[in-house]
Parts: structure tokens; sequence; C-alpha cells
């Protein structure tokens, strides 16, 4: 948990979520990145407990109080914890990347020529991911929750747009290939998300945020990929095998 005597710099570099905490403040990340967190908040006046506690929240929810047994859920409570977890953190921190991308790219981009990259294919993954999410919670996850109902009335398969819950599944599953690809095309770009030597307090949390999306990715696609989507075919093919 952070501290009022530490720095921004060093707020931001030891916990991403951090820096969106602070911007929404009107804490400055890179005019103020050397100032101690009591001194930034002195200036603007503010609460240093305010903030400290925000950050403390943005941690708890950035790395979860707790972690459940996720295999032990129902396919709809997975699903809930998919949207409600996963699903919100490419809404929020997407759109936020594409912008700080673009920024960088035009401050710096003589310096940094890559960048020019780099925004370029943030703002190709936030399309495609909000797409992709459109297509879940919109079609296959509701079904998703139709076959479990019907699995436990007894009931036939529901009925859908397509022959069978697989065909849109596979889709999926192209779908995070994709966006994982892109994540390791930035990933080369950026030296693994190293942030250069001349890098700000928000330059510096904006590669650690793009480090900490990517291990949050690949296991919204574990979840989704090993878990849930097994079990969603099985259930299908029960119900299947009792016409």
């Amino acid at each position: 948990m952070p501290i009022a005597t530490q720095s921004i710099r060093e707020i931001v570099t030891a916990e991403p979520s951090a820096a969106a905490v602070l911007e929404r403040f009107e804490i400055n990340l890179c005019t103020q990145s050397d100032a101690e967190l009591a001194q930034a908040c002195a200036e603007l006046q503010l609460s240093v407990d305010q903030v400290l506690e925000k950050l403390a929240d943005a941690e708890l929810r950035a790395h979860g109080a707790f972690a459940p047994n996720l295999e032990s859920y129902s396919m709809t409570r997975l699903i809930q914890h998919i949207v409600r977890t996963h699903h919100q953190t490419v809404r929020q921190e997407l759109p936020r990347f594409a912008e700080l991308s673009q920024r960088i790219a035009t401050k710096h981009g003589g310096k940094a020529p890559e960048f020019k990259d780099v925004a370029r294919l943030l703002e190709a993954l936030r399309a495609e991911m909000f797409a992709h999410l459109e297509k879940e919670e919109q079609v296959l996850f509701p079904y998703i929750v139709q076959l479990e109902e019907a699995v436990e009335v007894h009931a036939s398969a529901p009925a859908a747009c397509f022959r069978s819950v697989g065909q849109p599944i596979s889709m999926m599953v192209q779908e995070h290939d994709v966006a994982q690809g892109i994540v390791n095309e930035i990933r080369g770009l950026t030296h693994g998300f190293q942030a250069p030597e001349w890098a700000c307090s928000r330059n510096s949390a904006f590669h650690a945020g793009l480090a900490a999306f990517e291990i949050d990715l690949n296991h919204h696609v574990h979840l989704e990929n090993d878990l849930l989507f097994p079990r969603a075919i099985e259930a299908e093919a029960r119900l299947n095998a009792r016409r």
C-alpha cells in the first residue's frame, strides 16, 4: 500500500492502477513525479488520507481481496465474474492506453518513433476487443446461461442463431488469439513493456499498466478457453443426447 512520503513516481511504478486515481485528483504525473504524495496533495489542497484511501481501494480491485475458486463456480456465475472483472478491465484500460500512447507518440515521436506503431496497435486492439465483448455479452454468454438452465430442469437445448455452441466459441477463441497477438507485438515494440530512461511517471505507469493488462488478458482468455467454453460444449452435448 502507498504511503504519504512516497514520491508520485514511486507510487505509480509500484502500482499501475494508481495512475488513473492520481489523475482523477488532477495530480500531474509528469511535473509532480518527484514530489512526495503529501506535498502534491498540499499544493492542490487535497486530503492526503482521502487520496491514500482511493489508492488502496484501486490496488485491492486490481489484485483482488481474495482469490476465488473459479473452478467451483457455475457457468452463470463464472460468466458474471468474467464480465465484472475482465471485461470491465478491457473497457476501462484500453481507451486510456490508446489515448496515452497517442500522446506519447505526438510528444516523443522524435526519440521514440516506435510509439506511432504502439498507438496504432492499441487502437486496433481497442476496436477488436470492444466488438468481441459485445458478441460474447449479447449472443454467446446468454446462450450458455440458457444451456445451464436447460440442463438443470431437464429441458431441450435452447434455440439459437447458430447450429451449435461450438461455432461461436471457435470464433471467440480465434479472436482471443488475435488480441494476444496484438499485445505480443506491443510487448516487442516496448522491449517487454520497459519504460525508457527518459520516461516521466505517466509514461512509466503506462508501460507498467500494459504489463498488468497482458497478465489480466491471459487470465481472461484462460477462464474462457479452458474453463467456460469446454463446459458449455459438454452441456450442449448432454442436452442433445437426450433427444
